[in-house]
């Protein structure tokens, strides 16, 4: 009997979670930290998975393992009949193998293989995740929400984003998008309080040379433009559209949503609710960019002019930080160019080379004042 075949046993009937199955090492070592000849007791996400044969017609799986680091091949050479019924793509699976090298890539040959269970909070460990701390994001979140000083749009922030509410829990942890921009955990989050900071920003601007800008009804609308996101993307195991996503999209769910809310709030006069709704569905700016409306506030151009320019920020930095100074990226489709990196100026690399200690700079100011 095989050893992979000995690790499933019982997993059909109680799966354990990636803590009891990593025991003490736990947690893991992430795919971006393996190395050729390493041992691995780890779980991953199952990006892809084939069944195919050997020239001797033995079956074998090939299998495409990832983590928020990145993935991996791996191989399973024994009982791939059995367990090509076991798990699927999307699913966690814990693994017991060894790394080795294949046409110069680090590979993945595995013993073992089990089927896990994951609760949501795990989801961090297999998925792509914000960079920034969530928690803290969340704080911002909650005092920014407190600053509306409108009733109805700040009780219509709690229900739609609360942290105590079920769609406001999924809101701070779900992605912003599938692959163009905060691609990730907390992208969501994220982005929308970057958009609706530069909101408040430019209304104070703009306020302040005479314009008439509603700053509760900005921020508001700033902050509930990709609320139809938690319904357009799935995020369970892997970022893709749902089958309501792709038939009516982000815009149209976050203006069902944000209406669903409105009816529990008897003070959200209807003309009010209007413009709320008039700000997600105008958000894109362009027909072309399948905005149902054009701005037509004030409010609605600066929350439209914003979300572009954050929705471009976050790959440009992204991109850039991939490279040396002095050095192009390379050709982004998503934003039809490459980015140039300038190098530090001379003056700064200096600085850093050759520091002045505080008492070489006493003697400097001494002679000045003397000579």
């Amino acid at each position: 009997m095989s050893s992979t075949f000995l690790g499933l046993m019982g997993a059909a009937v109680r799966r354990q979670d990636p803590r009891a199955f990593c025991g003490s090492g736990f947690p893991w070592r992430m795919i971006g930290e393996l190395s050729d000849g390493c041992e691995v007791t780890a779980c991953y996400l199952v990006h892809d998975k084939q069944r195919r044969e050997t020239k001797a017609a033995k079956p074998f799986l090939q299998l495409t393992l990832g983590d928020r680091t990145g993935t991996i091949t791996a191989m399973v050479w024994d009982d791939a009949d059995r367990l090509d019924r076991l798990f699927a793509p999307d699913d966690v699976v814990g693994v017991r193998g060894r790394v080795g090298s294949y046409n110069d890539r680090l590979q993945l040959t595995v013993q073992v293989v089990e089927p896990l269970q994951v609760v949501d909070e795990d989801l961090a460990f297999f998925l792509p995740s914000c960079p920034r701390d969530r928690e803290a994001l969340s704080r911002e979140l909650d005092t920014l929400i407190n600053t509306v000083e409108d009733p109805p749009l700040r009780v219509l922030l709690q229900r739609c984003l609360g942290k105590r509410t079920s769609l406001g829990r999924t809101f701070r942890m779900h992605p912003a998008g599938k692959r163009n921009h905060h691609a990730y955990l907390g992208g969501l989050l994220e982005h929308s309080l970057s958009v609706a900071r530069m909101c408040d920003r430019l209304a104070a601007h703009y306020i302040g040379q005479g314009a008439r800008i509603d700053r509760d009804l900005l921020v508001t609308g700033a902050l509930l433009h990709d609320i139809g996101k938690v319904r357009e993307l799935s995020a369970s195991r892997s970022f893709g559209y749902t089958v309501e996503g792709q038939l009516l999209g982000h815009i149209l769910l976050g203006i069902q949503i944000v209406g669903r809310e409105a009816e529990a709030i008897p003070g959200l006069a209807p003309d009010r609710l209007l413009l709320i709704q008039h700000l997600i569905a105008s958000h894109q700016g362009r027909l072309e960019w399948a905005s149902p409306k054009i701005p037509q506030l004030l409010e609605a151009l600066v929350l439209h002019y914003a979300d572009d320019l954050d929705s471009k920020m976050n790959p440009a930095i992204a991109l850039l930080s991939g490279v040396e100074g002095g050095e192009f990226t390379p050709y982004d489709r998503h934003l039809e160019r490459s980015l140039f990196n300038p190098a530090p100026p001379a003056l700064a690399r200096s600085a850093e080379v050759e520091p002045v200690s505080p008492e070489e700079a006493a003697e400097v100011l001494i002679d000045l004042f003397r000579g």
